[in-house]
């Protein structure tokens, strides 16, 4: 059975001072993630990649209008009441975010935070407890661990902070982990050490990822799928290795070319010009076309429909076949 299942995620804000109006950051998002898999969510700010993640976890802010389906392991979860989201959250679906220096409580020691959420989903003593805390920061390599559980987070390094964020994340045994932008707040080689460890760890529990990134180079290194979002849409899917070297969507190819690479002989990097619309809500064709390269009347006039391409593949493009994509 398929981990993760979302369709058609729809997230719609009131906006502030229009009666009656509103904005949507997320149209139509439909995506899965298997037992075992990492499926990487690209693309720039403001696209709607962190507030998917946290409509699967229940997360989203008071003002927020979800509608669709949200799956795990067959269960609805949105629109679930607040006591079997909170019975999910840390046993089932777990988190680790982007900065662990704001995502643990500064003024608690470690351990007392592992106790907490250790006992809470899985019972047993503090001692009992303590001992599972120990476990899992040896398992994510922080081996001075009575030094660890008894640190404020203050008093431990970016990269020490989010292994042991991994290890709480892990602690009661997740099927699902959602990674967001888990890597961006450290330096290139703790983020290389970091995603290594997530790769390992997976492999030995088996858990599935939904890593959210701006970085495609960290999509291309740790998921097996990539979905590409583009304002707030999924414009583009597919296994990393085929999606990364023969992108059907122009803006996949749009943000491949303004990657850096070896060869480069230190010219500019391509750029795409024009902006994201202000309200996508009064565009009538596709959202991308007022920078597209390739953009027809057809584009302008007509929302594209997603096409299936060879290969599990899919791009929200009225030009991608399977010629572009070869």
């Amino acid at each position: 059975m398929t981990l993760l299942t979302v369709e058609d995620l729809t997230i719609e804000f009131p906006r502030a001072g229009r009666s009656g109006d509103t904005t949507r950051p997320v149209r139509g998002v439909t995506l899965t993630v298997e037992p075992g898999q990492t499926l990487g969510v690209v693309g720039e700010t403001g696209s709607g990649k962190t507030l998917t993640g946290l409509a699967v976890l229940g997360l989203l802010p008071p003002a927020a209008q979800p509608r669709g389906s949200i799956r795990l392991d067959g269960l609805e979860l949105l629109g679930a009441p607040p006591s079997q989201l909170r019975a999910v959250r840390g046993s089932t679906i777990a988190m680790v975010f982007q900065n662990p220096a704001t995502a643990f409580d500064p003024v608690r020691p470690l351990r007392t935070q592992f106790e907490r959420v250790i006992r809470r989903h899985r019972g047993g003593s503090r001692a009992q407890a303590g001992a599972r805390a120990a476990e899992l920061l040896a398992e994510v390599e922080l081996h001075d661990t009575d030094r660890v559980l008894a640190s404020y987070p203050h008093q431990l390094s970016g990269g020490m902070l989010q292994r042991a964020m991994i290890a709480l994340a892990l602690s009661c045994e997740p099927r699902l982990i959602i990674a967001d932008e888990s890597t961006s707040a450290l330096d290139v080689t703790v983020a290389q050490q970091v995603r290594r460890l997530l790769l390992r760890l997976q492999h030995a529990y088996g858990f599935g990822v939904l890593f959210i990134t701006h970085n495609l180079g960290e999509a291309r290194d740790l998921c097996d799928r990539v979905a590409v979002l583009y304002a707030g849409e999924v414009v583009e899917t597919g296994p990393v290795e085929d999606v990364f070297t023969a992108p059907a969507h122009p803006y996949t190819r749009a943000l491949l070319g303004a990657v850096p690479t070896v060869d480069d002989d230190g010219g500019p990097l391509a750029s795409l010009p024009g902006e994201v619309p202000a309200d996508v809500l009064s565009v009538t064709g596709c959202v991308f076309a007022n920078r597209c390269p390739q953009t027809a009347d057809l584009c302008r006039s007509t929302p594209p429909p997603a096409r299936t391409l060879p290969g599990d593949r899919r791009a929200l493009c009225h030009f991608a076949d399977p010629e572009v994509a070869a």
